[in-house]
């Protein structure tokens, strides 16, 4: 008993994880609420999140402050499209949902289909955009370039934070009577895990990008 309280103890690192990422959590949905403001909350929690997983020293709340203060106006460049992209995608799910009988049901399920494989897409390049804007400096269009990129590149690992991010949605719709669990799930912990998990899938692109943006050491 006495070996699980010790600091250096893998219970203790799994606890206070899951401590930082309750933090964590609940500082980026706060962040989330004006809405304006949820891409430079994401970002933030990406940044925290990919910090752990590398197993750094993390200050969780100042190091999240940090990161939200340097990309809050910087994340408007991107954010509000992505923000009219998934207005736009909501509205047309509702619009083709609502179709009556007939040929309609058949052209509304196909065009569905294509706005779902829209959002996965979104979805998938906004998995690798986030952390390349938590770590590297560029313009918004290098970023959503690079993201792109990698999301084919990295087409499995891509595929990987997707079914992260997805799995939630999934688990509702097969077992609906797990909205309450998963609603909890999600405002305690939910996004901070989730962005924790997707920092695993992630974390050795992510270092090799940083290996080789860092400067080669000068021979004297």
């Amino acid at each position: 008993m006495a070996g699980l309280l010790r600091l250096d103890s893998p219970f203790h690192r799994a606890w206070s994880a899951a401590a930082d990422l309750v933090v964590i959590n609940g500082l980026t949905l706060i962040g989330c609420l004006p809405v304006v403001t949820a891409g430079s909350a994401l970002v933030a929690c990406h940044r925290v999140a990919m910090e752990m997983a590398r197993d750094e020293d993390v200050y969780t709340v100042r190091s999240w402050w940090r990161s939200f203060k340097a990309n809050l106006r910087g994340s408007l460049v991107w954010w509000l499209p992505a923000l009219v992209l998934i207005a736009l995608m909501g509205a047309e799910l509702r619009t083709l949902s609502a179709a009556d009988g007939g040929a309609s049901v058949r052209l509304s399920s196909g065009a569905s289909g294509i706005v779902l494989a829209g959002a996965l897409i979104l979805v998938g390049v906004g998995c690798w955009l986030l952390p390349l804007v938590a770590f590297f400096d560029n313009t918004a269009a290098r970023h959503m370039g690079n993201a792109l990129r990698l999301a084919v590149g990295a087409l499995g690992r891509t595929a990987l934070c997707l079914a992260i991010v997805v799995a939630p949605v999934v688990l509702v719709l097969l077992l609906p009577g797990t909205v309450g669990p998963v609603s909890w799930f999600m405002v305690i912990i939910g996004v901070g895990f989730q962005a924790y998990l997707i920092a695993l899938v992630q974390r050795g692109v992510i270092d090799g990008l940083r290996r080789a943006a860092s400067p080669a050491p000068s021979v004297s």
